[in-house]
């Protein structure tokens, strides 16, 4: 009834998460629905705005990082910032920098040993 299908999109619309929605109510899905993907005959379309997603990556970058994670042991971790894509120029500085360690004999931190490892140095 239409009671239930208003108090069931108010809270849609007030859930902080994603909604996966199998309908056959069009008018339904259509106000709660700024993008509808339609699976025919194994044939995907799309409808509808996809510009409602771009507003979404201003609200994820405005979210608060979490710097700190805390285990069911008390232990308290570092947690790691997105790494940020290096220029060729960095790039290339960054590899003689751990050639040099590798040949020195000197360990290198996890950073560099991960980025070792993608380019085959060790």
């Amino acid at each position: 009834d239409r009671e239930s299908l208003g108090a069931l999109a108010g809270a849609i619309e007030d859930f902080a998460g994603g909604v996966v929605m199998i309908t056959h109510n069009n008018e339904f899905c259509s106000k709660l629905c700024p993008e509808t993907w339609v699976m025919d005959a194994g044939h995907l379309e799309t409808k509808g705005d996809a510009d409602w997603m771009l507003k979404q990556d201003t609200k994820i970058e405005d979210q608060q990082q979490i710097t700190e994670m805390t285990d069911a042991a008390g232990n308290v971790s570092k947690v790691k910032g997105q790494k940020k894509k290096l220029s060729k120029k960095e790039e290339k500085q960054l590899m003689k920098k751990i050639k040099n360690k590798l040949k020195n004999g000197e360990g290198l931190d996890t950073d560099e040993e991960e980025f070792a490892f993608e380019k085959d140095l060790l």
